[in-house]
């Protein structure tokens, strides 16, 4: 990686170690007991003046730190440091999680309708195909309900076709009534000029009786016609007036009509939606597969009376009287840390192991991924599917889960390169014969390396262009602005 392997510096001790020299005198053994005695005497007085000593010096290195380090840096010199520049490799992390596969869908089969069980076609571990009758259910009353509303549909059609028939009529009367209005009103025409023709008649009868040319009875004659005239005109006023009004009844009873046939054509509606509704709820009687799969529950014989499921079907006393799962394919949960989190999408390469399989492991990839972090766990949750003719694994199989996060062509640096204190990340660089202390953006990390994306200048992020030479070493110990040396690369 181009590290640099450099020696370190050794330091010479802050205090001596005091010994004790005995050898020019006699073994303590041979010694009378009085002299043994005075020996130890004064060997104890010496390790106490020792203690004492060491324990001064103590007391004077620390009032003297971190000054007196510093000094002591300065005496010695720069420090011989290891130093490594970002390499463009690939890095690929692992996560291994536990997983537990289910079926990529399993549903619970309820009835929608309360009855009994009359029949059961299939039982655990049949294979199903969609829509295939899994068994049915008897309920008495819903058929005689169904069966008087198909014959209400029958009856409301029928009221249709009469309320049409009596629009006919009802029409059939208005026209007739306005028909009868126009002859009045033309016999009221010939009777105005019956009386307008004797009016005249009757004034020049009367100037020829007057002179003497007719006789007076002639004028009576004419005048008794226009009195008629004038009589049969009025009655003819009086009838165009009746069929007007008898016009206008014929009329409304026509309207009538057709509002009786709206009527009856929406009541035709309502009983028809009625009927489809007792329709639908009489094919709930036959429990049917949601899809191609195998029955994986049954929780109930023939006979058993069973009541209709609503609301919450996870409640404890709603059984299903089926499940069926799917058989191609089963998927892993995953829960993914949240450190690794946003590394992993769909697509992002994994593999899943089975140990109750020999630990037989299979190449996949995630398929999705719930894309926001629990809040209780922290996690992501991702799925990846695998086919079961292939895999083998089934549902409820404990497996363990690896997704593959890979970096290509991306700067790496040893992780012993960079300093994690908190939220902050940081490394020490050597600029000049200065270790400057920066902070560090990093991506993902393996066992050993580490990939470090941008570094903090001033007040803002730049990308790492693999220039930068990274202190390697014990970081916790050095100082920003310390002064440093890179040691010579250590030969091969």
């Amino acid at each position: 990686m181009g590290t640099e392997i450099i020696g370190e510096r050794t330091e010479q001790s802050a205090s001596e170690e005091l010994l004790w020299s005995g050898s020019s005198e006699a073994p303590e053994d041979d010694l009378p007991k009085p002299r043994r005695r005075r020996r130890l005497a004064l060997g104890a007085v010496g390790v106490v003046a020792g203690i004492a000593a060491a324990a001064v010096l103590a007391v004077r290195y620390r009032d003297a730190a971190p000054e007196g380090q510093a000094a002591v840096r300065r005496e010695r010199g720069p420090a011989l440091v290891r130093v490594v520049k970002p390499e463009l490799q690939n890095i690929t992390r692992i996560v291994g999680q536990p997983g537990v596969a289910e079926a990529y869908e399993q549903t619970a089969i309820f009835s929608k309708v309360s009855g009994f069980i009359k029949k059961f076609t299939v039982d655990i571990g049949d294979q199903v195909k969609k829509d295939q009758v899994l068994c049915e259910i008897f309920d008495p009353e819903l058929v005689q309900e169904h069966a008087q509303k198909v014959a209400q549909v029958a009856l409301d059609r029928e009221g249709i076709h009469q309320a049409k028939k009596m629009v006919e009529v009802a029409k059939a009367k208005w026209e007739t009534a306005t028909a009868q209005v126009s002859e009045a009103e033309a016999n009221v025409g010939k009777y105005e000029a019956d009386v307008a023709r004797w009016t005249s008649e009757l004034e020049r009868d009367l100037q020829m009786v007057k002179e003497r040319a007719l006789e007076k009875q002639v004028g009576e004659e004419s005048r008794k016609e226009l009195q008629s005239n004038k009589a049969a005109c009025d009655n003819a006023r009086k009838t165009v007036t009746a069929r007007q009004s008898a016009e206008k009844t014929t009329k409304a009873e026509w309207e009538k009509a057709q509002i009786d046939v709206t009527a009856a054509e929406a009541q035709l509606k309502v009983s028809e939606a009625q009927e489809a509704r007792l329709a639908a709820l009489l094919a709930y009687t036959k429990l049917t597969a949601p899809y191609d799969g195998v029955v994986t529950v049954r929780n109930a014989n023939t006979g058993d009376y069973v009541e209709s499921v609503s609301g919450d079907k996870t409640a404890s006393s709603h059984v299903p009287i089926f499940v069926v799962a799917r058989t191609d394919l089963v998927r892993i949960f995953v829960d993914v840390p949240e450190e690794s989190a946003r590394y992993v999408d769909r697509g992002t390469k994994g593999s899943v192991r089975a140990d109750a399989l020999n630990g037989l492991e299979i190449s996949t990839a995630v398929a999705r991924t719930s894309w926001s972090i629990s809040k209780m766990t922290r996690e992501l949750r991702a799925e990846l599917d695998l086919p079961v003719a292939q895999s083998g694994i089934r549902p409820g199989m404990y497996v363990y889960a690896y997704i593959v996060i890979e970096h290509p062509h991306t700067f790496v640096v040893p992780q012993e390169a960079c300093v994690v204190l908190g939220n902050e990340t940081y490394a020490f660089l050597l600029e000049g014969d200065k270790a400057v202390k920066t902070s560090i953006q990093y991506g993902i990390k393996d066992h050993t390396r580490l990939e470090v994306t941008k570094k903090k200048v001033g007040d803002s992020w730049q990308p790492v262009t693999g220039s930068e030479r990274f202190i390697l070493g014990d970081l916790a110990d050095m100082v920003d602005g310390q002064a440093v040396a890179a040691a010579p690369p250590k030969s091969r």
